[in-house]
């Protein structure tokens, strides 16, 4: 078992740490000069540094400026409305560029200008005016304020359906126009010419450039879109980006190879010339191909492997503690699920600790809430201000079989749980986890679980449809604050959806969103994450770790602890 554990990456191994992004801040691969990030105040006319000065040493060397990449699944879409895994969200950010990215300087995060070359923002944080670089899509084609525009509403068109959508919910009327009570015209988004974007926010937000770096606000070609319909983002040609790489072939289930982007407005910043994403699903292939020189940085998963990379002392070693929870989710329009006390049962059952000690090896933290304790709420700790509810929950009912069973009686069901038979969907690479539930959920409660392993993209769409009955997988947050990770539960987020709704729970969120008071926000915040946790709509079992290996020639990697992680201004050296 503990040689194929797979399940444990649950999205937050390789393709999450440094391919999918949500990642920790990384110290062996900072940049290597001081970097000017722009801050957030009018007038911030900003020229990249990172970007020009991201390396002084020289780098003319004898390997080739070829990084080879793990990624461990397929990416789910690269139609930037859809792009809802980290995976699709990493590849996307290799191609295509913001009004902003994420760069680490110095072990801390900071936003800097991109496709804007500066910014100025009005006295009471609402209006923001981006004043775009002149930059080429890969074609030739300029980049325009409308490109945004259109990029943008699409996310907020209800007929997209798009399950980012929450991203981008604090800009102006964006959840009007989600539920469809306003036009798209009322969506606080404007050109005011082709160098010119005004974006109106319904309320101050202070992590608003990080965000400035996420899929949901990328610029798209409309006429792309048209042209291509429904296969817009399917295929290598079927999209194209302003990035510092071109997507140049994806061959399904198997690699994704990227070139230098020769228009790229800061090529010269770009110093790698070929970039590869070898899609290898087995933990066990990743580590070989890693240890044979076919990658350029692994992610060890199980003690046995840290330790034999650990013990040849030839690579470069890094720990994150990603801002990720590993959970468990149902879906309540199964009459056994919509019940509180059958999903309490369910999550009381979980031996949390068991799985630290004996399935993960202590390589990943037991989680007892869902926000991460990589996270803050306003400079502190959230799990410091939170506890631990699911211990809470736990102490309270100490026998998950009898509450299991006052579940079944309410619903009017058989009280005899052996007459229960509950499919599991899982990921088809992560069948471990799926058979050590399968024999804990058997053991405890004397339900029967049947495994449905799919691939990853049928997982997501099957999700997305509510076409399971139970599945887990792990979420990471995009920006440093818990609604990043709350608003998942939100009424109607297409997310994850669960069919879960409270508008008790909406309110506290919405509430504490729109506040800039900490003591408001932090008591609506710590509410909300109970009510989801104490009702089980979601049970978290683990706080996502990765142990990266790199090769030593592999340089300045940027790993934002929220965002992808940027490739463009990485370098091999000799």
């Amino acid at each position: 078992m503990k040689k194929n554990l797979s399940f444990l990456l649950a999205l937050t191994l390789v393709c999450t740490s440094l391919v999918m992004g949500g990642c920790g801040s990384q110290e062996e691969k900072k940049p290597e000069a001081d970097q000017q990030t722009t801050p957030q105040t009018t007038q911030a006319a900003q020229t990249t540094q990172a970007a020009q000065t991201t390396d002084k040493e020289d780098t003319s060397t004898k390997r080739e400026q070829v990084l080879n990449v793990p990624f461990d699944n397929e990416p789910d879409s690269l139609d930037l409305a859809r792009v809802s895994d980290s995976s699709s969200a990493t590849v996307a950010s290799q191609i295509i560029e913001g009004l902003t990215s994420v760069v680490t300087v110095n072990g801390a995060d900071k936003a800097e200008p991109c496709m804007a070359e500066s910014w100025d923002v009005s006295d009471d944080q609402l209006t923001w005016t981006f004043h775009l670089r002149d930059a080429q899509w890969a074609d030739g084609v300029p980049v325009k304020a409308q490109d945004f525009v259109y990029g943008i509403t699409r996310v907020l068109n209800p007929e997209t359906a798009s399950p980012i959508s929450a991203n981008i919910k604090f800009i102006k009327n964006a959840m009007d126009v989600v539920e469809g009570t306003k036009p798209l015209t009322e969506a606080g988004i404007k050109a005011i010419d082709d160098k010119t974007l005004e974006i109106q926010l319904d309320y101050p937000v202070p992590y608003f450039l990080e965000a400035c770096a996420g899929t949901a606000m990328f610029p798209v070609r409309q006429d792309l879109v048209e042209k291509y319909g429904t296969s817009y983002g399917t295929e290598a040609d079927k999209i194209v980006g302003n990035g510092p790489f071109v997507l140049d072939e994806w061959i399904h289930t198997s690699s994704l190879s990227f070139s230098k982007n020769p228009t790229y407005w800061n090529a010269d910043a770009v110093k790698l010339e070929k970039l590869n994403f070898k899609i290898i699903s087995e933990a066990t292939a990743r580590v070989g191909e890693f240890e044979n020189g076919g990658l350029d940085y692994v992610s060890a998963d199980t003690a046995e492997w840290i330790e034999q990379l650990e013990s040849s002392g030839k690579y470069v070693k890094e720990t994150i503690n990603l801002p990720r929870t590993q959970y468990i989710f149902f879906n309540q329009e199964v009459e056994l699920f919509s019940n509180a006390k059958v999903r309490q049962a369910f999550s009381i059952a979980l031996d949390r600790e068991e799985i630290q000690r004996d399935i993960s090896q202590n390589l990943e933290k037991a989680a007892y809430g869902w926000i991460p304790p990589s996270m803050a709420l306003d400079g502190t700790n959230f799990r410091e201000l939170a506890g631990e509810p699911v211990q809470e929950l736990i102490a309270a009912n100490p026998d998950p079989k009898a509450l299991l069973i006052e579940g079944l009686k309410e619903l009017g069901m058989d009280e005899d749980p052996s007459k229960i038979t509950i499919q599991l969907m899982c990921r088809n690479t992560t069948t471990v986890f799926a058979e050590y539930l399968q024999h804990n959920y058997n053991a405890k409660l004397g339900v029967n679980i049947e495994l449905d392993p799919v691939e990853w993209p049928v997982f997501q769409e099957r999700n997305r449809n509510l076409d399971y009955e139970m599945g887990y997988k792990s979420y990471g947050a995009d920006f440093n604050d818990p609604s990043s990770m709350m608003d998942l539960w939100i009424t109607g987020t297409k997310t994850v959806p669960t069919a879960w709704s409270s508008p008790t729970y909406d309110e506290l969120l919405t509430t504490a969103e729109k506040s800039i008071d900490k003591e408001l926000r932090a008591k609506n915040f710590v509410e909300a994450e109970r009510i989801v946790l104490e009702e089980a709509t979601i049970i978290p079992y683990a706080y996502s770790t990765s142990n990266i290996f790199y090769q030593p020639y592999v340089k300045n990697i940027m790993n934002p602890q929220f965002t992808a992680t940027l490739f463009k201004y990485a370098y091999i050296e000799e």
